[in-house]
């Protein structure tokens, strides 16, 4: 019997919070309150995202943009330009956030090129997933530099190229491995693309221009980005107008209105509104008991056992702040928790490890990239949004994660080498 992801996490978030001893009224509590905490930023996003794909997609407009990227890059570098593009949109925008708004193209292009969607959008994660934990103004390593009073502009510089190294570990991971993965969400895009093709040619329709096209999603990032560079004490009416319309649910909605005038939707995209709230109920659900189960492991306690079992153990200066922030990535599902975290434990512990504190921001972000598994939003996003077993993402996208932090913590050595401390 196939249990339904959303119950099995409310039942393992309600087993695991009784079997530690916690009572089930706090456990309970715990788990709501996490399930709202989970959806109060990202709920809307999701549906407005959802949203925005549907007019792309009536109006193959996500096909246009796939063919303008085609011809820019080539089919053969396509995992490497998805990448990059992570590497950059993910800098000022959460991880999850930025994916949902590429999710239109990343299909489109899976099925124009005959890729598995597991190749190109773990592509497009790696990038993602390695400026989320490692580039400022990202909240992780930005409250990682704080706690251990480190200058920004070296943590920036020390963590390019720890986040590249992490980024080209990912991406050979899901070139390398993840092509053997076949999906049924792969044979339905591409049976959706010829059906497309033929109706184009049939009706001899028009797709919109590559501008049109690719405009309600840069729009939101490029909002998104300009949000994350003011300050919440920045004085002026501008400075605040520009944070205001920067939140990612301001910016998607921007988003969506553009959409609908630059691609002329008669209805003014009711319709595709609902056929977004109709496709995105699930994963919200599951994204939202996934904030639960992880909110249940953090009330547990055990990420302070885990910490307290890392000093116990006294690993070597290098090792403590990576394997302290992947224990707590893991444990956790949450990148910032884990971040936050480790480097209030490693701060004070700064001259006996023999690290800057620029190192041990780049040492913690690289940790704090794994592992995801099913306590993470980003994994129960991409199981949904793309039909994706949860046992074949533990194999594609677990491991992937793990793979990436194993390559920033050897350009950390690498730095090292190199005598930069």
């Amino acid at each position: 019997m196939r249990i339904h992801p959303v119950l099995a996490l409310v039942l393992a978030g309600l087993f695991l919070g009784v079997l530690v001893g916690m009572p089930l009224l706090l456990v309970t509590e715990s788990f709501l309150v996490g399930f709202g905490e989970s959806l109060k930023w990202i709920g809307m996003i999701i549906v407005l995202g959802a949203a925005i794909g549907e007019i792309l997609g009536a109006t193959k407009a996500s096909l246009r943009i796939a063919d303008g990227i085609l011809r820019i890059v080539g089919e053969k570098r396509l995992p490497l330009a998805m990448t990059a593009t992570g590497y950059l949109v993910s800098i000022p925008t959460f991880s999850d956030v930025a994916y949902i708004i590429m999710k239109p193209v990343t299909e489109a292009l899976a099925a124009k090129t005959g890729r598995g969607i597991l190749v190109v959008g773990l592509s497009l994660t790696a990038g993602l997933l390695a400026s989320h934990a490692l580039l400022p103004p990202t909240p992780g390593p930005l409250a990682a530099a704080g706690i251990m009073g480190a200058e920004i502009g070296r943590v920036i510089l020390i963590n390019i190229p720890v986040a590249a190294f992490a980024a080209c570990g990912g991406l050979l991971w899901a070139v390398l491995y993840c092509r053997r993965f076949r999906l049924s969400s792969d044979r339905s895009l591409e049976e959706s693309l010829r059906v497309q093709g033929q109706n184009e040619r049939s009706e001899k329709g028009q797709r919109p221009g590559f501008l049109s096209s690719v405009f309600p999603i840069l729009l939101p990032l490029v909002l998104i980005a300009a949000g994350a560079f003011v300050t919440p004490d920045s004085g002026g009416w501008a400075a605040q107008l520009t944070r205001a319309l920067g939140t990612p649910l301001v910016a998607l909605l921007i988003g969506f209105l553009a959409a609908v005038v630059v691609l002329r939707q008669k209805d003014y995209g009711t319709s595709a509104l609902e056929r977004g709230i109709r496709r995105s109920a699930t994963v919200i659900m599951i994204t939202g008991a996934g904030g639960g189960f992880g909110a249940v492991i953090k009330a547990s306690g055990m990420g302070a056992e885990i910490v307290g079992g890392m000093e116990a153990v006294q690993l070597p200066g290098l090792l403590l702040p990576f394997i302290l922030a992947m224990a707590l990535t893991t444990a956790t599902g949450s990148t910032t928790v884990a971040m936050v975290t480790s480097s209030s434990v490693v701060a004070p512990l700064l001259g006996a490890l023999d690290l800057s504190p620029e190192m041990a921001v780049a040492l913690v972000g690289a940790g704090a990239i794994c592992v995801v598994h099913a306590n993470a939003s980003l994994f129960w996003l991409l199981s949904r949004l793309h039909d994706v077993p949860p046992v074949t993402l533990y194999r594609a996208l677990s491991l992937q994660s793990l793979v990436m932090g194993i390559a920033g913590f050897v350009a950390v050595l690498i730095l090292r080498l190199c005598g930069i401390h």
